[in-house]
């Protein structure tokens, strides 16, 4: 049997997964035709160059994905290595597929490079408390019945990481503490962007969907302020990763037995990516690449671009002293002098992008439109991060603004 073919005898050892509603499942449809546009394609920038080096030899930037589905999810299509092929033909160099409370894939043999791309497993665990992810992990207990604190001290026990997903979901929001056990929380889900749209952007998407594709796409996302409210809060007082989801699932539900392996992932793959930012290459060694992936995601060496708009690759955060650099997701000792730069990559020229520097959620400093890098220097504490925004075209009215591009943060703290 392949390994990208999923027995049927497993299908009913998962646990539970939520169902949508008719009117989610028709709503889900709705945006999928806005997707996919009509069979065209959303434009997207060329893939980046495989191991592209960033701004001097110690600095390699990746693009992923984190949290996907296959077939192994009831509730989603595709197969591992249906994935791998779409993701290479875009230059995206990892993908960790998360299905729903199962872990078979590892024991299957789907990990590993294929085609170019670092396929690893993870798991979305359905907990009582909401959604969450198990990441790096190969025998934690799955089952979405079994209390959470066991669980998260199983995944914990064997170096696995705990990601928070769909916090501000109007049902599954994660209602349950986090605690130190939780390395981070996805800040943008593609998913619920759709799902939080306003009922007129909704409308006037698909009424544009066949005529401007990328424009009713747009006409969908938004600021996830609550989560970025949510991130602010946690960061203030520990390390919190931040991290995108796309979600993927590739299936509209038209009943229980019945589903339409649609929207495809290779348009949901162009909308926006994770990149981790890493001292080495890639070797094609599986192991020893995954080790290279998670300690990124793990250190929060990561930013999200919406690459839709531009590709990120290139883009850095850095906080500089005499003899010491600090990358995203690093803490520092507040008090020295320390001069916050940014610099972004050759694609925002035509983006005539901001660039917003952020205190503990709160601009402090920002460059004038266009303008391609940002100094700024401060001995203070706090929690400094960076959002990139630009200006985006609506199907009515003036344009908006988006952001591109998140950042993690640098945690100046007091010794």
């Amino acid at each position: 049997m392949s390994p990208d073919r999923e027995p049927p005898s497993h299908r009913a050892a998962r646990g539970p997964v939520a169902r949508p509603s008719w009117a989610k499942r028709t709503l889900v449809a709705a945006l999928g035709l806005v997707l996919i546009g009509a069979g065209r394609p959303i434009p997207t920038a060329a893939a980046p160059a495989i191991d592209a080096l960033q701004s001097g030899p110690t600095r390699y930037d990746y693009a992923g994905l984190i949290h996907l589905h296959t077939a192994w999810s009831d509730d989603a299509t595709g197969t591992y290595a249906s994935l791998a092929t779409d993701a290479g033909r875009q230059g995206i160099r990892f993908l960790i597929v998360t299905d729903h409370n199962t872990l078979r894939p590892i024991r299957d043999g789907l990990q590993g490079w294929r085609g170019g791309v670092l396929m690893l497993t993870g798991v979305e665990s359905s907990r009582p408390e909401g959604h969450m992810l198990g990441l790096n992990i190969t025998s934690a207990p799955t089952d979405g019945e079994a209390p959470t604190a066991p669980f998260l001290s199983s995944l914990q026990a064997e170096g696995g990481l705990a990601v928070i997903a769909h916090p501000t979901h109007r049902k599954w929001a994660w209602k349950g503490p986090i605690d130190d056990r939780f390395m981070g929380m996805e800040i943008l889900d593609l998913a619920d962007q759709f799902y939080d749209a306003p009922a007129t952007a909704k409308t006037a998407a698909i009424a544009a969907l066949p005529f401007r594709p990328m424009a009713a796409y747009l006409e969908l996302g938004g600021r996830p302020a609550s989560a970025l409210a949510k991130w602010d809060q946690i960061t203030r007082t520990r390390r919190f990763v931040g991290l995108y989801a796309p979600d993927i699932h590739q299936a509209i539900e038209l009943s229980d037995d019945w589903k339409i392996a649609f929207p495809p992932a290779r348009d949901i793959m162009r909308i926006a990516r994770d990149h981790i930012v890493t001292p080495t290459p890639f070797t094609g060694r599986k192991e020893e690449d995954a080790a290279l992936v998670y300690g990124a995601l793990k250190a929060g060496h990561l930013f999200v671009s919406l690459d839709v708009l531009g590709d990120g690759t290139g883009f850095m955060f850095t906080g500089e002293r005499p003899g010491q650099t600090a990358w995203m997701g690093d803490q520092i000792v507040a008090g020295p002098p320390t001069t916050y730069r940014v610099r972004l990559p050759a694609s925002a020229a035509p983006l005539k992008p901001v660039i917003h520097l952020l205190r503990n959620g709160t601009e402090v400093a920002r460059t004038a439109p266009g303008d391609a890098d940002l100094t700024w220097a401060s001995g203070d504490d706090g929690v400094y991060r960076v959002e990139v925004t630009t200006r985006v075209p609506t199907l009515a009215g003036a344009p908006r603004e988006m952001i591109w591009i998140y950042s993690n943060p640098i945690y100046a703290r007091a010794g």
